[in-house]
């Protein structure tokens, strides 16, 4: 990805893309009862777009679609519809299609038009009932403009099309246990092309009219129920779909193939749950029933409308490369989201929090779209933000925040801290640095920006705003301006200054507090913000203080004082007077998205009081900060495990011990890679693997603390003892009360064996396989193969990963990401030519997805030679695709940050 300079204010409005497809749709969706009537200002932004520039734009040979071309080809189009007739089976390697596209055409057109379809065959093109030429590059169809007139135009195409094995376009998996076939589509966000010929671009939403043949033992799933099926004399059946209503063709579902299938209601809207039969049995349909009917609820008030679309069917699909997708009323699901065990709490809430996500996006994403894909951000962060609003307000779990500031926080840091930071809203130039985007930015930092809203502008203001943007564009496109516009009237305030600061600026602040006290009262406190040299940017925003003071034996919270700060320095009037504090949190319940510096007493009663601290929120976030203060070189790794050792053993509570074990998993990955005597080395190793195991066997029976700490004690068990152990584990000799070894736990002993060849590692991992012929199990024997640190094995998997003829992208994932771990950066050394020098051939087949695979091949490496290395692979592969080009800056960076970790 290119690094992206500071945005001048003056960029703005220059950056949106204006053109969007604005025909309004009544009667589909209600407002508290009523219909959605045309929007004036839909109309008005309309009458704009009509006006814009009608150059025509030449179109490349390659296949991106570029926003420049988007733009003209929406201008040429007043309308578009598609009829789409597909036959699928389950022998073939690819499926037939025929698609009917009713187009209404603003004039005539000066250029031959395109529509994209990427790696299929064109068989014959028709307008109305003539059979025209056309022209196909493997990326799009061209007709001349002498074959289609002004007005309506009815484009009709026969194709065929391979089905995808990397979870995109329309995927086909069949399950090595029973050899059942499963398809189902994934688009975003420039795919759908891969499915049938059309126009391609978000703001050219359509109606879609489906039909399709398939085996009779088959369901079908797409965004509507069907109207009829037909019952063939071949085995088959043909199933016949009414239209559906306008949306934008990357959320268009099509899933098939003998899914089991579960029931339910949500108030009147019919629920459906599917997975394939193998996997059945460890679905449980009510936790995902009672999630979904939880967040329908939510969501139905908070935006008052009506769920739009009818029915909502969620399909757990194998081979999914992404979370999932909020295919409009069929949402696709990893399956990942179902385990072979008991989940924890946190995994439950993880399950919770992605049907929460995924059903925000049929209001926000569906209903109302982004115009292009510099748009993306916004229905990623939104509906980030929102799940997270859904389950802390409306579901039985109490430590919802904690989870956000865990996982979407935390990776937003991360993320913005490196130097391939972009701001949030920028500017994308075609599809393919669309997909780059997808990061810690989109969705951890744009949620925290939009959780900040609601404290800055008021809850009741932030929802209106929210309610009259998706009332007035319903069924159309808007874009960040529009959102922005309609929360400012609703809270009467004017934003722009907010959004150049917060949207258009990359880079992440830092706040200190400075204060002194005059007979145990604050004298005086200030606020202190800096910024990173390269992004030197002062924002304003509302966080709060926490101040804590020991009263009898517990760390109380005496006082939490709201504050909105901005610039270097703002002096907080209302602490005067208030308890002098012992600990001061300056961002107390993680209102801000803000680095903290804590003060210097605060840092010295950590050690005396982090357990005595009454809110576990406040010691998670000071947790976090201890270890971060690592990170950047202020406290040393070896005087954190020492604090690790002599406190983490106290706490209780579980997203605190979670974020400890994290810690000192990741601990024990830099006593590998940074330079140490060895002696030191090994102990400190032994420190962290024998605190864990003691945490591991002192943990309640069954708790999801165990559970936890067995986890981190696979991560980080390497000696003698604790591999006997494992291989007890693996055979029932030993016995943790209340822990049971699950299919999938089973897996991470065997590769822990495999990755220290201890034992009878190769049996043990024969056995397994023979013990699991699940492709999930297929999966985990080949991280365990790809992880055995010998050289013929890392010679083996770089050829399958480096060939791609035998293995589907879900493979070469499982290969791609135990290749190379920590204490293995010696075969790294051996390798790394090898490895570098693959990097023009990944980047020459200009698959967005398998070099994103492959660049999990490359570790952080904490060595001057290692750095040059990835500076060199820089220097000398100009024009590397987005996504390859930002993993290799990022982990030069990240090694170069390694460099500065004291031991």
């Amino acid at each position: 990805m290119y690094k992206v300079p500071p945005f001048a204010a003056t960029l703005l409005c220059a950056v949106l893309l204006t053109a969007c497809n604005n025909d309004s749709e009544s009667g589909n969706a209600s407002i508290e009862g009523n219909s959605l009537p045309e929007s004036n200002r839909v109309a008005a932004a309309s009458s704009s777009r009509k006006a814009a520039d009608q150059d025509a734009v030449t179109r490349a040979d390659n296949p991106e679609l570029t926003a420049d071309y988007a733009k003209w080809r929406r201008q040429q189009i007043a309308n578009v519809d598609y009829k789409i007739s597909v036959i699928l089976d389950a022998e073939s390697e690819s499926f037939s299609g025929t698609v009917v596209a009713d187009t209404r055409l603003t004039g005539d057109l000066q250029q031959p038009l395109t529509i994209d379809f990427s790696g299929g065959t064109v068989e014959q093109v028709k307008v109305g009932e003539d059979e025209v030429p056309f022209e196909y590059n493997g990326y799009f169809i061209s007709i001349a403009p002498d074959h289609l007139a002004k007005g309506d135009n009815r484009i009709t195409i026969f194709y065929r099309h391979p089905y995808s094995t990397d979870g995109s376009g329309l995927h086909r998996f069949q399950d090595p246990e029973d050899g059942s076939v499963y398809l189902y589509t994934h688009f975003e966000p420039y795919k759908a092309n891969r499915f049938f010929p059309h126009f391609d671009q978000p703001d050219l939403k359509a109606h879609y009219r489906v039909d399709v043949k398939a085996p009779a033992d088959w369901q079908v799933v797409t965004t509507v129920r069907e109207d009829s099926i037909e019952e063939l004399d071949d085995d088959y059946r043909h199933w016949h779909f009414p239209q559906t209503k306008k949306f934008s063709s990357y959320i268009l579902p099509l899933h098939a193939g003998p899914y089991r299938v579960w029931e339910d209601d949500a108030d009147g809207i019919p629920l459906r749950l599917m997975a394939r039969q193998t996997l059945a049995a460890n679905v449980k349909p009510e936790d995902w029933f009672t999630f979904t009917k939880q967040s329908f609820e939510f969501f139905q008030d908070y935006f008052a409308i009506e769920y739009p679309f009818g029915k909502y069917d969620q399909v757990i699909v194998p081979d999914f490369t992404i979370g999932a997708m909020e295919n409009v009323a069929a949402v696709t699901f990893n399956e990942a989201y179902v385990s072979r065990g008991e989940k924890t709490q946190a995994e439950r809430q993880r399950l919770a929090n992605v049907i929460a996500h995924e059903m925000a996006h049929m209001w926000f994403g569906d209903l109302v779209t982004m115009d292009w894909w510099n748009g993306l951000w916004l229905k990623e962060s939104f509906a980030t933000y929102m799940a997270y609003l859904a389950l802390a307000e409306n579901s039985d779990f109490d430590d919802v925040w904690e989870n956000f500031y865990l996982r979407s926080k935390q990776s937003a840091y991360d993320a913005d801290g490196l130097m391939t930071t972009h701001p949030i809203e920028l500017p994308v130039a075609n599809t393919a640095e669309a997909f780059s985007n997808f990061d810690g930015i989109t969705y951890g930092k744009g949620g925290s920006v939009l959780k900040q809203l609601p404290y800055y502008l008021g809850r009741e203001e932030f929802r209106q705003g929210v309610r009259n943007y998706l009332h007035d564009y319903a069924y159309g496109n808007a874009t960040l301006q529009d959102f922005m516009q309609s929360l400012g009237e609703a809270a009467d305030r004017n934003l722009e200054q907010w959004t150049r600061d917060w949207l258009y600026q990359p880079g992440v602040n830092t706040i200190r507090a400075r204060f002194s006290c005059k007979n145990d009262q604050i004298r005086r406190l200030t606020l202190h913000q800096s910024a990173p040299d390269d992004y030197p940017v002062l924002r304003e925003q509302r966080i709060q203080l926490g101040l804590y003071r020991m009263q009898r034996d517990t760390m109380s919270r005496v006082e939490t004082l709201p504050v909105t700060y901005s610039g270097a320095e703002t002096e907080v009037e209302a602490a005067k007077g208030l308890p002098c504090p012992q600990i001061l949190n300056p961002n107390e319940e993680d209102w801000g998205y803000v680095k903290v510096q804590l003060d210097s007493r605060t840092v010295e009663q950590l050690s005396q009081h982090i357990n005595d601290i009454e809110s576990a929120f406040t010691r998670l976030m000071l947790w976090q900060n201890l270890y971060d203060s690592v990170l950047a070189g202020r406290m040393s790794l070896s005087e954190w495990i020492r604090f690790a050792r002599e406190n983490a053993g106290a706490e209780q509570d579980i997203n605190v011990i979670r974020a400890i074990a994290s810690h000192l998993e990741s601990a024990s990955e830099y006593l590998y890679r940074i330079d140490l005597p060895q002696d030191m080395r090994l102990e400190r190793l032994g420190v962290i693997e024998d605190f864990i195991w003691q945490q591991l066997s002192d943990a309640p029976s069954g708790s999801d603390e165990q559970k936890t700490w067995f986890d981190s004690f696979t991560t980080v068990a390497h000696t003698g003892e604790a591999l006997d152990r494992v291989i007890q584990l693996l055979g029932s000799q030993l016995t943790i009360e209340g822990l049971t070894i699950d299919q999938d736990r089973r897996w991470q002993l065997v590769i822990l064996l495999n990755r220290h060849l201890y034992g009878d590692y190769r049996q043990l991992l024969e056995k397994e396989q023979a013990r699991d012929s699940t492709d999930r199990g297929h999966n985990s024997a080949i991280t365990a193969a790809a992880i055995r640190p010998r050289a013929e094995s890392k010679q083996e998997w770089l050829d399958n990963i480096l060939r791609r003829d035998q293995y589907k992208l879900s493979q070469v994932k499982a290969a791609t990401a135990a290749l190379f771990p920590a204490e293995q950066l010696d075969l790294f050394d051996r390798f790394s030519g090898r490895v570098f020098s693959a990097v023009p051939n990944v980047n020459a087949q200009a698959d967005t997805l398998y070099s994103k695979a492959f660049a999990m091949v490359f570790p952080i490496v904490c060595g001057v030679e290692g750095v040059e290395q990835y500076r060199n692979a820089l220097d000398k592969n100009s024009g590397l695709m987005p996504t390859l080009e930002k993993a290799l800056k990022n982990q030069r960076q990240r090694s170069r940050r390694c460099l500065r970790i004291k031991p």
